[in-house]
């Protein structure tokens, strides 16, 4: 393995321990002077010795920057005051055909809450809620697979805030009081890893171990860590990091995650991975213009905006952005989005929409909500519980900070969002969310709940599987939809299977069963009126339902309604004697009264309206198809 004369020069540096400060600072301007001679090839993507006495330019490291300082000696050391496990982190996209090296000395032995991290992969700066990559750890606790002990050196793999041990150290490698380290780590462009360490006392550098690993491609990021109790805060030193290595193709575009409104006059905006603003422009409707202030946050995936003018409630804005793209040029899509200031939300502004609480094998359960008002709502802090049998609420789901609901728009919220939106092929204005834990739903029948903070209830379902059509022979992965927002959600004639063409569920977006309850009739003289006149029940999404209107000029009429064949049997009666109101609609899904499907044909809607104190009485006989697309 070739090895870059800057290296092996380097090597020579920590040895000299009897050189004044001054000797080692013209030591460190050779090197400079010498790395500026070599060829190309040899140059890292990072090559950071600290002699600029400082750690936030050339290159800039940004993390948990007050517990680190750039010693007299030109090294990074700990500064951190109390216990704490803190990160430095700066750009990085070497990955392939690369090397990694860093000195760290740690002044005593390593244990379980005092040790040091080298992340040579990562796909974010701020890890402390995970991440995806790869890191080397001196020391630390006893995690991962392997028999290694706490006092090794190790390379793991890190996939959320799970970590795996993919190299297992030499046993008690690091078991002394101080440590002085060489890392060198390197990654052939087929994922494979050797780790190597050099001790001080030590000319070459020992092979720690081998592993081939693939499970992340792709990384932005190269930092360090230290773990350290109340007196340790001081104790952990790093310096001549050098990276090199090549890229790997990024042809994937940024996601835009979220919008959220931090004060009136600015936004902060989420995405799914590192992004470049050089060239960006962002822009918002209805008076408000383009930001006068864009500033990226650590770790370049989210971006504060600040406006000259404030945003006001009641209103529904876009912001637009053009020219954003990611680190390796890819272009944002979705380039647009609505958002408004939240308002307070009041009872019955949010509800059940759809329920998914059988899934398919290739997805997973989701529960909808709907806001019913003209106002954005912010749900975050709602929970999604529910009820057991003494009545008592589970802890249930938290829904995530800065949660929007836009006025008369949806949110569908699930533990894997990719998995609902690719199984149900949603569209891209569906909003669905990913929540960090879910409580499995019964697949029989269960009591949703929706409460605020408080503990107030807003909204609650007992859902049943026998509410699905009878065509749906198997409910599994078909999902319970509501018509209509402004029928009673405990009613099971609210609510209706999924269509077949939405892959029976549409997470985030208009419901496939949805209808308007409130039709004008075609014929004022009209009282009672089919909509449509001819349907089709077979669970396509299109004319499922057939809607009997009907209008009353005074309050007190009772009705009787029926469906009768050709033949002039009666199949279905849909009410007895029921107290109308001034206006409303009953409803037909096709079924008979013995709960088959009717058969395709025609039939008569016998309708009967009579009021109780007057006797006046009127029928009405109307034609009434059931077809088949």
């Amino acid at each position: 393995m070739y090895i870059c004369p800057e290296i092996r020069f380097r090597e020579k540096v920590h040895k000299i321990n009897a050189f004044s400060r001054d000797n080692f600072m013209k030591m460190k301007k050779l090197n400079l002077i010498h790395l500026l001679f070599l060829p190309f090839f040899c140059f890292g993507q990072i090559n950071e010795q600290f002699s600029n006495g400082n750690f936030t330019e050339n290159p800039r490291w940004e993390g948990m920057v007050e517990n680190f300082i750039v010693n007299d000696d030109f090294q990074l050391q700990s500064n951190a005051p109390s216990a704490s496990q803190s990160f430095l982190f700066t750009p990085s996209r070497s990955i392939n055909n690369a090397v990694w090296e860093t000195w760290v000395r740690i002044n005593f032995q390593p244990s379980g809450t005092n040790f040091a991290s080298i992340y040579i992969i990562s796909d974010r700066a701020d890890i402390s809620g995970g991440f995806n990559g790869y890191f080397v750890q001196i020391g630390g606790p006893r995690t991962g697979s392997g028999t290694a002990t706490d006092r090794d050196i190790s390379l793991f793999l890190q996939q959320g805030t799970r970590r795996t041990r993919i190299i297992n150290g030499a046993i008690n490698r690091v078991q002394m009081n101080p440590v002085e380290v060489n890392i060198r780590v390197t990654r052939d462009e087929n994922g494979n890893f050797e780790l190597f360490s050099r001790l001080a006392s030590e000319d070459e550098f020992v092979l720690e171990g081998r592993a081939h690993n693939t499970a992340v491609t792709q990384t932005y990021f190269f930092g360090v860590l230290f773990s350290n109790t109340n007196t340790t805060g001081r104790n952990y030193f790093f310096d001549d990091i050098f990276v090199s290595g090549e890229p790997a193709v990024d042809l994937e575009p940024p996601v835009w995650n979220s919008v959220a409104m931090e004060e009136p006059n600015k936004l902060l905006l989420e995405f799914s991975k590192p992004i470049d603003i050089d060239n960006a422009e962002f822009w918002v409707d209805n008076g408000i213009g383009f930001s006068h202030t864009v500033r990226t946050l650590t770790g370049r995936t989210s971006v504060e905006l600040e406006f000259s003018v404030n945003f006001l409630p009641g209103i529904t804005y876009t912001l637009e952005i053009n020219g954003l793209t990611d680190l390796s040029g890819n272009a944002l899509i979705e380039n647009k989005r609505t958002f408004g200031l939240p308002e307070r939300i009041e009872f019955g502004d949010l509800l059940f929409n759809e329920v998914m609480f059988d899934n398919h094998e290739n997805s997973v359960e989701y529960v909808e909500l709907i806001n019913t008002s003209d106002k954005v709502l912010d749900i975050s802090g709602f929970v999604i519980a529910t009820r057991r049998a003494d009545e008592t609420l589970t802890s249930g789901v938290r829904i995530p900070e800065n949660t929007l609901i836009l006025p008369r728009n949806y949110v569908a919220f699930a533990s894997d969002a990719r998995l609902v939106r690719a199984h149900h092929n949603a569209p891209p204005e569906a909003n669905i969310v990913q929540t960090a834990s879910w409580t499995n739903l019964n697949n029989e029948s269960a009591t949703l709940v929706l409460t605020d903070e408080m503990g107030n209830i807003f909204d609650e379902l007992i859902y049943n599987r026998r509410w699905h059509h009878p065509l749906i022979r198997n409910p599994r992965g078909v999902a319970l939809e509501r018509i209509s927002p402004f029928l009673p959600t405990q009613n099971p004639d609210s609510w209706h299977s999924a269509s077949s063409e939405t892959n029976f569920g549409t997470p985030g977006y208009r419901n496939s069963q949805f209808r308007e309850i409130h039709a004008p009739a075609s014929d004022n003289e009209r009282f009672v009126w089919l909509d449509p006149e001819a349907f089709s029940p077979d669970g396509d999404g299109f004319n499922d339902v057939c809607f009997i209107r009907y209008k009353t000029n005074e309050a007190g009429y009772v009705a009787n309604v029926a469906i009768f064949n050709a033949s002039g049997v009666k199949v279905r009666q849909i009410a007895s004697n029921e107290l109308l109101a001034t206006e409303g609609f009953f409803m037909w899904d096709g079924t008979t009264d013995r709960g088959q499907n009717a058969n395709v044909g025609i039939y008569v809607l016998f309708f009967e309206k009579f009021h109780v104190e007057s006797g006046r009485r009127r029928q009405a006989k109307l034609p009434l198809v059931v077809s088949a697309r």
